[in-house]
């Protein structure tokens, strides 16, 4: 019998975070961003970086894995926005699926999580940054109730790109 949960992050699970991150990554980026840039990731270096982050995880920052018969093939990281001088109080920094198993409602069962988080919590305007040339992920965050309304520059491997802005209003919610 599968097991299947969503549950929060341990240090443990680091590395396996790292690999699905670079996968992602890879797969949704690719022509996006440079493939030596891509290629060349550093799953010790990312590794590390999310074990530090769920190291550091409290209501602010909470970091969970869809999990599937003990193998982790989802994360999320959602919580406070990056930006406090915005207009949202809640917001999904990070929302990854196994790309051989997208399509298939791990993503939506994430975002519900995360969205329901908040809700709970009484946060009510919720934004999530994506590439605006990730169409996508862009129409993913569209069918869960997502309007751009923003754009911002990001700087990656030391490439200016254009992010947008979906608004999520959770007033309406549950």
């Amino acid at each position: 019998m599968e097991v299947i949960m969503i549950r929060q992050a341990y240090e443990t699970d680091s590395y396996n975070i790292a690999k699905l991150i670079i996968a992602g990554w890879q797969t949704a980026y690719k022509g996006l961003i440079d493939d030596i840039f891509l290629n060349n990731m550093s799953i010790d270096i990312i590794a590390q970086n999310w074990k530090d982050n769920i190291k550091s995880q409290n209501k602010d920052n909470n970091i969970y894995v869809y999990e599937e018969s003990n193998k982790i093939i989802g994360i999320i990281r959602f919580g406070k926005p990056d930006n406090n001088s915005s207009n949202y109080n809640a917001e999904i920094h990070v929302l990854y699926v196994e790309p051989s198993l997208k399509r298939n409602g791990i993503g939506s069962k994430l975002f519900a999580f995360a969205k329901n988080y908040f809700v709970s919590n009484n946060l009510t305007n919720m934004i999530i940054w994506c590439l605006h040339n990730n169409i996508p992920s862009i129409k993913f965050y569209e069918k869960m109730g997502g309007k751009i309304v923003l754009t911002r520059k990001a700087i990656i491997n030391n490439m200016e790109l254009t992010e947008v802005g979906l608004e999520y209003n959770l007033d309406n919610v549950l």
